[in-house]
């Protein structure tokens, strides 16, 4: 058990201002040892440090040439002219035949902007397509797809899934193995449609009920099943399609009308199956609990919300019938006109692989895009002649990394420059307000990497033709969108690396004030804004309850750090507008209560709404209480005679009282005591279990306080044990029946409450496992930026994903706010925390900034803990001490006050600006050093003693009692008795000298008389 601090910490106080603190009757305390090898001497070390600044990913530059040559294809010569250094200019020639020729280029970090191409010389018009990608793997981007039935032998036409990036002329591979042929391409026709069964098919049946029947017409091939099992038919009759939704409010006996999460396909007539039972629909109206719903003949029962509503169309009738049964969900194939080829000489099988070869260069994928972005990954230009080709103001291109040039048509073109004119801020090392160091690399790596991502997802007024102020967005590539939730980590690594200002904060406030400026009229305030030129937007869209209530907590968090009481009260009549939707939507329990349509979705966009008291929605309401309380007692404290002022006290009150319900009522309804987690919803709903653990409901609830504190080892433990993966956490427990791609946005949450329990370790093994390969230059995927996503196998998941993201980002801000310790704890940093957590590393040093100035951490640990805190004006704040086990002690400079002990710190106020200077150490325990020997005139006697740590020093002073003055001084521990020594009695002051500190004494017991 801990000692109590008033045991720990016996004053001793030198007039140097140097404070001892240790316990009772210990002997020789800490060793501030800044002499000792490896050592930071003090805060101005760190702050004049420059060896971070070659961590640096950003350049400053505007005009932006690639690095390497990945890969040239074809007729290409001197490709090494379009790189840095590159002289004289490269020539593509084509002559139509075969693949076009290609030069593929590296910039290393992806960069953003408009790309551009210098030609010297063409013959003629030439078609020249210029194309980008985060990703190698999607830059030339070859066709995968399958046969979706069998070719035989001397097949000239094989039917495919699908004949995206297929060329004529290029070769196409079928197969695996001894069975794999290669044929060429010699036209590209449809590729196969697909539909799956809603109900089973029953042998002999001549009919199936299917999900969709676009581009099954009457007359077409239709194939039941894949492989072996499959079966041909022919269509003879369409009909309607079969669909399933779900109630979004519960209905009653006797109810005419009924609200449901679509009502898309309904028609006034149709027999629709409630929970079971038939009716007919009378009205179509709206989708939504609070919409129109649908009419229909009176229920018999009652069903509750989620109850699943069904219609069977007639779907497409066949012949012949079919000779075996199918379960429902099989696939179902019109095979269409197919890809024609050179003569198969092998027979394949359906489903048999398919692949061109060796590519089409055409980039990844950007989709859902914002405003004043070039929707394909590639540009055609028609090259006439000499001059620069490039991409129009209003068709920004991010996220490239590698960067291509082909021809699309037969001639010759000589281009002696390809670049992007940059878009994104691009800061170099003189941009960086904050910066990190430590003795890990790759964590240094990290941190980087998650500031250049934020830098590549920022953009600047007037980087599009008609922007007018600085935003954020979630996406170097796409969406370029603002994004509500995105900007909790996106703005706390904003804030950390850039600080405030132009370069830094304003992209934040910006960016949530456009979200703000679209506020409906029932308060709800968008999610995200695809338009963001101005103030304000255009345009922008709901998207969900959860991207809502992140509104209010954006504003606070920006208050947090920024200090901008202003901003806070200009968006408060939105932000209380926002709360005030919020509480409409809640349960007599004072729970959001949400559905499987929009109004559920969240930051899993790809699973669609989740229904029910969802607990992470609601723990992101309990926080927006906690949050809008906290500012709105700023604005109080600062503004008592405002004439809002009463109003104001009325809504912190009603948040307060609101918060402490919903807190108790996720706690009461939403916890799993068995498992000791947090589960999912209250409810199921479709294939989806309300029981599931989710990762970002716990990872929530630990980090903003609303788990028991008891709870919250069990919670950490059982995520890392039961979701923890190779490659990162898996969001879901598989019970969800929801997607199981890895998200940086949510594993930043996770991080986050890591850190906040404790867990450092935890913190920096998940920091390592997830976001350190997407650091590695080496990794496959690298793009100098972290990730939207990826697969469980560490796999992209598809071409369209971000690789630059700025949701990812939370690595920066944690290890700032964590590893150096930095927070803030009034807003602006006018009072702040600095508090470490050492872990397994050797020492970490940077500086976070703050509207007030830097505050600059450096610290190192070995036998002592050093740690120098350097404070700016016009702020005070706790520096925490960590000491290492219950033995420990610690020490401080001037000016720092000791206050407490706690959680294994030592606590001290600074209230000035200045360097200061905190060790801890274990101290050695009682009995206090002792002297030993021949007590006898001529005798040698020695001081002995468990001295710990190392000291720099130590002198020796022998007394004889009642001399005032050192019978022997120095560095000797032995004493050799004399005559004078006779009959008196000897005692030794042992003194430890810690570099530029006053020295720590301690004396031991008096010896008995000397004898003759």
């Amino acid at each position: 058990m801990r000692s109590s601090s008033s045991e720990r910490h016996a004053a001793f106080v030198r007039s140097s201002g140097f404070r001892r603190c240790a316990r009772t009757g210990l002997a020789i305390s800490i060793a501030a040892a800044v002499g000792m090898a490896g050592f930071a001497t003090t805060a101005t070390a760190a702050e004049e440090d420059t060896s971070w600044q070659s961590e640096v990913l950003g350049t400053g530059e505007t005009d932006l040439v690639a690095e390497h040559v990945v890969e040239t294809s074809g007729n290409v010569q001197n490709a090494q002219a379009l790189v840095k250094g590159g002289a004289g200019a490269a020539t593509l020639t084509w002559d139509g035949t075969g693949q076009a020729p290609y030069i593929i280029l590296d910039h290393g970090p992806v960069v953003g902007g408009l790309p551009y191409f210098n030609v010297d010389s063409s013959s003629g018009t030439v078609g020249v397509r210029t194309a980008y990608s985060e990703s190698l793997k999607y830059i030339a981007r070859k066709n995968e797809s399958q046969l979706v039935k069998a070719a035989p032998v001397g097949a000239q036409t094989v039917y495919v899934t699908n004949t995206t990036q297929m060329t004529v002329g290029q070769s196409l591979v079928i197969g695996t193995g001894a069975e794999q042929e290669t044929a060429t391409i010699l036209g590209i026709g449809l590729a196969a449609v697909s539909t799956t069964a809603f109900a089973p098919i029953a042998a002999g049946a001549t009919n199936v009920e299917v999900t969709t029947t676009n581009n099954f017409p009457v007359g077409a091939e239709l194939l039941i099943g894949t492989g072996a099992a499959q079966q041909a038919v022919t269509i003879t009759a369409v009909g309607r399609t079969s669909s399933q939704t779900t109630l979004s409010a519960a209905a009653a006996a006797g109810d005419t009308n009924i609200k449901v999460a679509s009502v898309a396909g309904r028609q006034v007539g149709d027999v629709i199956k409630v929970g079971g039972e038939s009716v007919t629909v009378t009205s179509v109206g709206t989708a939504g609990a609070s919409g129109t719903g649908l009419g229909i003949s009176p229920l018999t029962a009652a069903y509750p919300a989620s109850a699943p509503v069904v219609f069977n169309g007639s779907g497409l009738s066949f012949s012949p019938a079919v000779t075996a049964g199918f379960d429902a969900g099989v696939t179902l194939r019109n095979p269409r006109t197919g890809v024609t080829v050179s003569p198969l000489t092998k027979a394949h099988a359906a489903d048999s692989a398919v692949t061109s070869t060796p590519g089409n260069v055409v980039g990844d994928n950007a989709g859902y895009l914002g405003a004043g972005v070039g929707s394909p990954r590639n540009r055609v230009f028609q090259v006439t002649g000499p001059g620069t080709y490039a991409t129009p103001a209003n068709a920004l291109q991010g996220g490239i990394r590698f960067h291509a040039v082909t021809l699309t048509t037969p001639g010759t073109v000589t281009i002696s420059k390809v670049g992007v004119q940059s878009k994104y801020p691009n800061h170099a090392a003189s941009d960086y307000e904050g910066w990190f160091l430590s003795s890990d690399e790759q964590l240094n790596d990290l941190w980087y990497t998650g500031a250049y991502t934020v830098d590549t997802n920022m953009v600047p007024a007037g980087a599009q033709n008609n922007s007018t102020i600085p935003v954020i967005l979630d996406g170097a590539k796409r969406d370029r969108r603002i994004w509500a939730g995105d900007l909790y980590n996106a703005g706390r690594s904003t804030y950390t690396a850039f600080g405030y200002g132009e370069k830094g904060s304003d992209y934040i406030s910006n960016s949530i004030h456009v979200l703000g400026s679209r506020q409906a009229a029932n308060g709800s305030v968008p999610g995200e804004s695809a338009n963001w030129n101005g103030d304000p937007a255009t345009t922008a869209q709901f998207y969900s309850t959860a991207y809502s209530i992140y509104y209010p907590i954006g504003i606070v968090d920006y208050y947090r750090y920024s200090g901008d009481l202003d901003f806070g009260i200009a968006e408060y009549p939105r932000l209380k507008a926002q709360m005030n939707y919020n509480l409409g939507l809640t349960n007599a329990d004072g729970l959001i209560v949400t559905t499987t349509g929009s109004d559920g979705r969240d930051w899993d966009f790809y699973d669609g709404g989740k229904a029910g008291t969802v607990t992470a929605t609601n723990v992101l309401y309990y926080h927006a209480l906690t949050e809008a309380a906290w500012l709105t007692g700023h604005m109080l404290e600062t503004h008592p005679d405002h004439a809002d002022a009463a109003a104001w006290a009325a809504d912190k009150a009603a948040w307060e009282a609101r918060a402490a319900q919903v807190k108790a009522s996720i706690n009461a309804t939403l916890f799993d005591a068995q498992r000791g987690v947090y589960k999912l919803s209250n409810i199921d709903w479709s294939n989806k279990s309300g029981n599931a653990v989710p990762q970002d409901a716990n990872s929530l609830a630990v980090l903003w306080g609303v788990a028991p504190e008891d709870k919250v080892d069990g919670i950490l433990s059982w995520l890392r044990t039961n979701l923890w993966g190779e490659h990162g956490p898996q969001p879901f427990s598989p019970e969800a029946n929801m997607s199981t791609l890895i998200s940086t946005h949510i594993s930043g949450f996770e991080l986050a409450a890591r850190f906040e329990a404790g867990d450092t370790e935890g913190a920096l093994d998940l920091v390592r496992l997830l976001w350190g390969p997407m650091a590695d230059p080496e990794f496959p995927f690298y793009t100098g930026a972290f990730f939207e996503n990826h697969q469980q196998n560490g796999d992209l998941t598809d071409a369209n994903k971000s690789l630059a993201h700025s949701w990812a980002s939370g690595p920066t801000w944690g290890m700032s706010a964590y590893l150096l310790g930095i927070q803030p704890e009034e807003p602006g940093f006018e009072t702040w925390s600095v508090k470490p957590h050492p872990a397994d590393l050797q020492w970490a040093k940077g500086t976070t900034p703050t509207p007030h100035g830097d505050i600059a951490v450096s610290w190192k640990q070995g036998d002592v803990f050093q740690l120098d805190v350097t404070v700016p004006d016009g702020t005070a704040g706790e520096v925490w001490v960590p000491l290492a086990t219950d033995a420990s002690a610690s020490a401080a400079s001037a000016g720092a006050t000791f206050l407490r002990t706690e959680d294994g710190y030592d606590v001290y106020s600074v209230t000035a600006a200045g360097e200061y200077t905190f060790q801890s150490a274990s101290t050695v325990v009682p009995p206090t050093p002792a002297i030993e020997g021949n007590l006898a005139v001529g005798g040698t006697v020695k001081v002995v003693g468990q001295w710990s740590p190392s000291l720099a020093g130590l002198t020796y002073e022998w007394y004889r009692q009642g001399a005032p003055t050192p019978i022997q001084s120095g560095p000797s521990d032995s004493y050799t008795l004399t005559d004078k020594d006779k009959n008196r009695r000897i005692f030794v002051k042992v003194i430890g000298t810690f570099g530029d500190l006053a020295p720590v004494t301690v004396v031991t017991e008096t010896t008995p008389k000397v004898a003759k």
